[in-house]
């Protein structure tokens, strides 16, 4: 199975647009070939889908990467380093390179994983809406990441 994951909190504006993507895909029935899950902001529910039969995943979430807001980049985790700093592995503090990292060491079987990193514009509690710039942009995002993930 591959699956396609959104991360993000409705409540923090831009931050939510994985989870936007994966409501696109649902809404136009673009889930063919693969699976879309929404996680929410919980990151850690990526270990729920490292198993034998995965294989491959594509993860989308509001990345800060020095992008132009809106534009986006997809990568693998090993091609990249997080710069977050969380309070420990929760559910409350989402990243989903750390997350990656914890299973790896758990000795989980880690599929082939990328990550849609899209640059927020804005990021601020009760944000319930994405900006405008971002809005705009969630079919194109939604058929970048499936075209990539039907390839991996």
């Amino acid at each position: 199975m591959r699956y396609l994951v959104g991360l993000g909190n409705f409540t923090a504006g831009d931050d939510a647009v994985g989870v936007h993507v994966i409501d696109h895909v649902w809404a136009h029935g673009l889930d063919r070939g693969f699976s879309a899950i929404d996680l929410g902001a919980n990151a850690m529910n990526l270990v729920s889908y490292l198993n034998e039969e995965t294989e491959a995943m594509l993860v989308v979430d509001a990345t800060q990467l020095g992008l132009e807001p809106g534009e986006y980049l997809i990568f693998t985790p090993d091609q990249v380093e997080t710069q977050k700093e969380l309070a420990g592995i929760s559910t409350h503090e989402g990243d989903a390179l750390k997350v990656l990292d914890l299973a790896v060491t758990a000795g989980y079987p880690i599929p082939p994983v990328a990550i849609m990193g899209i640059e927020p514009l804005e990021m601020a509690c009760g944000g319930l809406e994405l900006s405008e710039r971002l809005a705009a942009r969630v079919p194109e995002y939604a058929t970048a990441a499936i075209e990539h993930l039907l390839k991996m």
